[in-house]
C-alpha cells in the first residue's frame, strides 16, 4: 500500500497497522521540517495537515459510508506516536483532533449526511471548556456561548461543543455546528503544543437544526442514535475511557523525540571548560539508560490500555469496576513516566537544553504540556483505586457497582474518576 491510502467518500479499504506506521514514517521528514514553522504558526501547518489529509490519518475512524475506514480503537496510537516524535503539536492533531470523528458515528443519520456532505475532506474539532446556552426554539435549538481549547479548529470542518439548557445546572447537550455557525477568536498562546492552534469558539444565537442536538443522555448511551447505522463499535461505546487514550501517541512520541534529538546530540559534545567526553561519563549512561527503561514501561502501560478498550469495545461491554479504576491508573502514570523522562533529557544538557530552537527542549514543553491535561492529574485518578481499596465508595456507579444506575451525567460518564 504506498502512502496515500486514499479519498473520497466512497468506502474505504481500512489500512493495516504496518501499512499505518509505514505512512506516518514516511511523512515524519516534512512532519520534522516544519516543526518550527508549526510553533510560529500557532496552528497546524497547511503544508502537513495536506499531507496527513492525502494519507488518510484523518480517516482512521471516520464511518466506512462515509468513504473512513472504520478502524478497530489504537489505530490513532500508531500515526500519533510517530508524528509527534518530530512534532507534539502535530501528534496532538493526527492523535486527538483527527480522531473526534468518530463523535459523528453517535449522531442521527441526517446529522451524518449534512455534516460529511459539506466538506471532501471531513475534520471535527471538539470545545468542553467553558459553556454555552442552548434553549428550544420552536422545532428545533438556540444556542449562544464561548468555547476554550478547540484544538484543531482552523482546519476543520464543523465543531462539536456540549451546553446546558437555559445556561442552568450540569452539561445537558452536545450540539454539531458547521461553518458559519460559529466564530474562531485567536486566543491559543502556549509554551507547549503552541501548533496546536487550540483557540477559543464563540457563537451568537444562531439557530440549530434538532438532528444536529444529542442530549447527554443520548451521547453517552451505549445505543446512542447514530447506532442504528453504526458499522464499528467505536461508534457506540461510552466514550470517556477511549478518548483519554489520545494522549498517548503525543506523550510517548514526544518523549522518544526528545531522547533521539538528546543522544544525536550529545555523541559529539564534549564539556566546555575541560573538554571531557560526554558520553563516557557514567552517569549520563546511567540516565539515559533510565530513562529507555521508563519508556518501555510507558509503552506496555499504553499497549496494554489499548488492548483492554478493544477487547471491551468489540464485546460490547463497558469500562467499569476493576477494569476502570486500573484504566486510569495505567494511564496516568505512563504520562507521569514520560514527562519525567523529557525532564531527565532536558536537564542534563544543561543550558544547552533550553536553547531557543532545540528541539529536546521544544518536545520537553510539549510532552509536559501534555501531561498536565486535568484527565491525566495524578491525585484525581490514584484517590479512586485507594478509595476502593479502604473501604470507601467513590460515588461512581461505574465502579461502586456493575448494576447500579444513574441519571447523574458524571456518574454515568465514569468522569468521577
Amino acid at each position: 500500500m504506498s502512502a496515500q491510502i486514499s479519498s473520497g467518500r466512497a468506502p474505504s479499504s481500512a489500512p493495516t497497522l504496518q501499512e499505518l506506521a509505514a505512512v506516518a514514517e514516511k511523512l515524519a521528514p516534512l512532519v520534522r521540517a516544519n516543526a518550527e514553522e508549526t510553533e510560529r504558526r500557532r496552528d497546524p501547518s497547511p503544508e502537513v495537515v495536506a499531507a496527513m489529509k492525502a494519507a488518510g490519518l484523518h480517516r482512521l475512524y471516520m464511518p466506512r459510508r462515509f468513504g473512513g475506514y472504520g478502524m478497530d480503537w489504537g489505530a490513532h496510537f500508531v500515526a500519533g506516536e510517530r508524528l509527534s516524535r518530530e512534532c507534539g503539536s502535530t501528534g496532538w492533531t493526527a492523535s486527538l483532533v483527527f480522531s473526534h470523528i468518530m463523535y459523528l458515528g453517535r449522531f442521527r443519520p441526517e446529522a451524518q449526511e449534512e455534516f460529511f456532505a459539506a466538506s471532501a475532506e471531513p475534520v471535527l474539532a471538539t470545545g468542553s471548556a467553558g459553556g454555552g446556552n442552548i434553549r428550544r426554539e420552536g422545532a428545533g435549538w438556540r444556542l449562544k456561548g464561548r468555547w476554550a481549547f478547540v484544538s484543531g479548529v482552523n482546519v476543520a470542518s464543523g465543531v462539536m461543543i456540549v451546553a446546558r439548557e437555559n445556561g442552568e445546572g450540569p452539561i445537558s447537550h452536545f450540539i454539531l455546528l458547521l461553518p458559519g455557525e460559529y466564530t474562531v477568536l485567536d486566543t491559543w498562546f502556549a509554551e507547549g503544543l503552541r501548533g496546536t492552534g487550540s483557540h477559543d469558539v464563540t457563537v451568537d444565537e444562531v439557530d440549530v437544526p434538532a438532528h444536529r442536538v444529542l442530549t447527554m443522555q443520548e451521547f453517552t448511551s451505549m445505543t446512542p442514535p447514530g447506532a442504528a447505522i453504526a458499522e464499528s463499535y467505536v461508534h457506540r461505546a461510552r466514550t470517556p475511557p477511549y478518548q483519554k487514550s489520545w494522549f498517548f501517541g503525543p506523550l510517548l512520541g514526544t518523549a522518544r523525540g526528545a531522547l533521539a534529538s538528546y543522544l544525536e546530540q550529545t555523541k559529539a559534545r564534549t564539556g566546555r571548560i575541560l573538554g571531557e567526553s560526554i558520553v563516557t561519563q557514567v552517569p549520563v549512561q546511567v540516565r539515559v539508560g533510565a530513562v529507555c527503561a521508563q519508556l518501555d514501561a510507558a509503552e506496555l502501560l499504553f499497549k496494554d490500555v489499548l488492548a483492554m478498550l478493544h477487547r471491551l469495545g468489540a464485546a460490547g461491554e463497558e469500562v467499569r469496576g476493576e477494569d476502570l479504576l486500573r484504566h486510569r491508573r495505567l494511564i496516568t502514570l505512563g504520562a507521569q513516566l514520560c514527562a519525567q523522562a523529557t525532564d531527565t533529557l532536558s536537564t542534563m544538557m544543561g543550558i544547552t537544553g533550553f536553547a531557543t530552537g532545540n528541539a529536546v527542549q521544544r518536545l520537553h514543553r510539549d510532552c509536559r504540556t501534555v501531561s498536565t491535561h486535568v484527565e491525566l492529574n495524578w491525585d484525581h485518578s490514584m484517590s479512586a483505586t485507594g478509595k476502593v481499596r479502604l473501604g470507601v465508595p467513590t460515588g461512581d456507579p461505574l465502579v461502586d457497582s456493575v448494576t447500579a444506575t444513574t441519571s447523574n451525567s458524571a456518574a454515568v460518564l465514569g468522569t468521577q474518576l
